[in-house]
This record gives structure tokens, sequence and C-alpha cells, in this order.
């Protein structure tokens, strides 16, 4: 009866009346402590729980209001992933070359690598450590020892639309913000390894970077500093090889590592095949390319190729678990365009997005109040409520035959991922798995938990422009996901 009440009570007046009104439960007092907060004064938040098996808010306040989500927005982009590639799906990339082969073993053409939107190419997820001399390899077999044209790496797959408009400058040129490529390679990241001084202050040199490309121009303003992490920061535009380093780097350090994004990925590709070849005898009497490059030049592209390898990505599936487990930004992006692919044969962010709306409306979810701008939460431009991320948290629960792939793919409290120092010695240890969100003044979690009465719990919730440090709203989010854990009722 008290139950029903509570639900005629939330049908009546609404979702965002239901912390007002409803006010009894361990859970509502937890999230309406969180609100009274001197640190949330200024904030906005969006929070529900929902008992997945009846249907039912548990809590609830303000689940309706449009937040900025940060990484819980890959919790949508890899629901529609599963739902619309399939979990045992993959990615192909093709060796070509055009011409022909004559006597002498020399090819009157051009190598060509032809991406297919693969994020996982040599990357440090997924083992593939001699995968360029594994290509070299490939086309010795051939016969070939010598080629008087170019390699060339082909990224069209996607368009070449490297990054997203929204994202902002400052993380563009950082690992984290790499750009999507059709042809992407070691995890489009650049090694930029630097020797400190022993004072502070001191500036820096680069002893190397790589992998190598000739067009890269670095712009060294990194000083040594009293610090025990990376505090450097990398600025750069996509397709453009300038790069800009500002920041610090703990003293006397030797090639302390400073992580950033690759300016064309599939340049990169062609030119370390180049090398490769050059390295093993065989000839390339040009130099590496890209058909962005060749199209820029108005010089002619052969379609007229011969494929003589495949290279076929991991399954969506273990793509979406290192997604997930560990946000892995570039993944989730190179999903999202995969989306646009799949559904409309055009893999721009404007229609991968509009793919993924488009899916979870004619569902019925994700109408009003729902925007995305790209697949990784990475834009600040992303709008999306709580009550979001549960109405597809449930139905990938309930309805999708994917539920476990998806589920198992979600980091676990106090075990594994971004959740590894959530929830330790409590409830939710190794019960809660949620996806995590975090920007600078932004703060979130989505996911599953059962309480302590054995209720399948489903929950969301988003913190904008909280005025603490990011430790100190983490703990305060912690105790909201504990009281999930120990709900009993």
């Amino acid at each position: 009866m008290f139950k029903l009440l509570f639900t005629l009570i939330l049908l009546f007046f609404g979702y965002d009346s239901f912390s007002q009104i409803a006010g009894a439960n361990s859970i509502q007092k937890a999230i309406d402590e969180l609100i009274k907060d001197p640190s949330l004064k200024h904030a906005s938040v969006s929070f529900l729980v929902k008992d997945i098996d009846k249907d039912t808010i548990i809590a609830a306040h303000h689940p309706s209001n449009s937040l900025i989500p940060a990484s819980t927005m890959k919790v949508i982009t890899t629901a529609t992933a599963l739902q619309l590639l399939g979990s045992y799906s993959n990615f192909k990339t093709y060796l070509q070359y055009d011409g022909y082969i004559d006597s002498n073993c020399t090819l009157h053409g051009n190598i060509y690598i032809k991406g297919g939107g693969d994020p996982t190419l040599g990357s440090r997820f997924f083992k593939s450590p001699y995968l360029i001399e594994e290509w070299s390899h490939k086309i010795a077999n051939l016969g070939i020892n010598k080629i008087d044209g170019k390699i060339i790496g082909d990224a069209s797959y996607f368009t070449y639309e490297y990054v997203p408009s929204t994202w902002s400058w400052g993380d563009m040129g950082n690992y984290y913000g790499t750009g999507i490529s059709g042809l992407s390679i070691f995890d489009n990241t650049t090694h930029l390894y630097f020797n400190s001084g022993p004072t502070k202050g001191d500036p820096t040199e680069i002893d190397c970077f790589e992998p190598y490309t000739p067009d890269m121009e670095i712009r060294n303003a990194v000083r040594s500093w009293t610090t025990n992490k990376d505090e450097a920061y990398i600025y750069g535009a996509p397709y453009d090889g300038l790069r800009t380093v500002k920041g610090n780097i703990p003293l006397e350090s030797e090639n302390f590592d400073v992580k950033g994004s690759m300016h064309e990925p599939a340049y990169t590709a062609a030119f370390e095949l180049e090398a490769s070849l050059w390295r093993n005898g065989i000839a390339v009497l040009k130099s590496a390319t890209t058909t962005r490059r060749m199209e820029n030049e108005a010089s002619l592209i052969n379609e007229n190729r011969i494929n003589f390898d495949t290279i076929n990505s991991p399954s969506v599936s273990k793509i979406i678990y290192w997604t997930n487990l560990i946000s892995n930004n570039l993944f989730a992006e190179h999903l999202l365009r995969h989306i646009g692919v799949q559904k409309y044969k055009n893999g721009s962010v404007f229609s991968s997005t509009l793919a993924v709306s488009n899916y979870w409306k004619n569902k019925g979810l994700l109408s009003t109040g729902f925007y995305m701008n790209d697949g990784s939460g990475l834009s600040r431009s992303n709008a999306v409520s709580a009550e979001h991320l549960v109405e597809v948290l449930t139905y990938m629960k309930k309805k999708s035959k994917y539920s476990k792939t998806f589920y198992s793919s979600l980091p676990t409290a106090g075990k594994t991922g971004t959740l590894k120092s959530i929830g330790r010695k409590t409830k939710i240890q190794g019960n809660l798995r949620a996806k995590s969100g975090t920007m600078t003044r932004i703060k979130s979690y989505a996911g599953y938990v059962k309480s302590a009465s054995g209720k399948n719990l489903c929950f969301a919730i988003i913190v904008n422009n909280h005025t603490c440090n990011g430790f100190q709203i983490k703990k305060k989010l912690e105790k909201i996901m504990v009281s999930l854990g120990n709900y009993y009722n």
C-alpha cells in the first residue's frame, strides 16, 4: 500500500516533486543531504533510481533535467553499438596495390592501407606489437623488392572529419582528445619523451618522439617542477603537424612520457610502413602520403586495386569492454561513427549522432531534452538527464539480447576500471556495475546494483558545477551509491 501511494503521488505531481513529497527512504535521505551540501549550492543535479523488475521509482531529484554527462555518454554509445552493430561483428583493414608487378620484382604502382574504421590497429589494449613488420613481410611475399610508387594511407571510410566541432582546443592535442580516423593506428597517440633539470623552473628537452613523422614540429615550453605527475599539455590542430607543449613535469626525469594526439594517423601508418619496407630491403621510390592529401592536391586516386591481405579487428563486444572499463574516448568515437555508417552510410558526426537519437526515439526513449554531439562525452555541448540514462540502462537489462555483454563491460565497484577505488568494504564492492564520468566541475555515474533486500536497481546521477575538488565530489557521490547497496525495503 505504501509503495502504491508513492507511485500515485509521483504520477500526480511528477518526478521533480518526488524528493519533496516522498522524503522517507534511505536513498532519498542520502540524495536530500547531498543537495544541501554547501559545495553544491550553485550546482545542478539530476538523479534517478528505479527498481528494474517492478519498473517503479525508488528515489529521484530533478531526473528530467538535461545536464552535461561527461563519460556516462558512453553508456548510450556502447548500448546503441551493440544493438545496431551486434556483439560479434568486426571491422576490416585491407592491404592493397594497384598497377602490376614485373619480372624484375618491381611494383609499378602503389601500396594502399585501406582503413575500415578499426580503432585497435597496433593498440596497446590489443597486443599486436609487430603489426607494421608483418605488413612488410606480406608485401615481400608478393615477390616485390622495389616499389616505384608510394605507400598511401586511405582513411576515407568515415569522411575526413577528424574531431567533433564541439571539442575544445585544450583537449584535442592530448591523448584523450585524439581524433577519429577511418585508418587509426597505435591508439592515434604520439609519445613525447622529455628530460628535465634538477632545479624548479629549468627548461626541458625532448629526447625523441614516436612514432616519428617528418612533418611534425614541436615547440617546447615545458618546465622542470616540484611535481610527481605529468602536468604538461599539448596543443595542436587536426592535420597540422605543429604541436606546442606547455606545463610542467617532475624534476630530474629521463624519458618522461607525455602522450599527445596524432595529427593524421593515416599518414603515420603509411610512413611507418614505408620505413619498415626500407629496413627490410624493399625500396620505395616516392614519399608516403594519404588519400586526403592527394584529394587536396587534386591528384588522381586509383580505386581499381587488388586486395592482398585483410586484417580483422577484435569483436565489437571486446572493443566495448575496453571502452567502458577504462573510459576509452577513441574507441567510443569510432563506435559512434560506425553507427552512422550502419544506418545512413555516412560516418560524419551529424549522421552518427542522428542515428543514435533516432534509434532510441523509435523505441519511445530519449526524445526531448537529449542532445548528443559526440560518442565519448568529451563535448560540453552534450546534454543528457538521469532519466535518459536510466531508460537506456533499463532497456539493455530487460529487453536486449546483449544484456550480459553490456553489463559485463561496466566497471565493478571496488574491483575494476574507473570504479576500482569506489565502495571498498561496503555492500557495493563487487556488486555495483556502472560507468563513471569526470570533467572539470562535472561528475556522473550510471549503472546497476543489487540492494540489500535483493532488488535489482538501476540508477544515474549527474552533477554539474560543484565547487569542491574532484576527490571530494567523488566521495560524496560514493555515499549515494553505497546507500543503493544498503537499501532494504
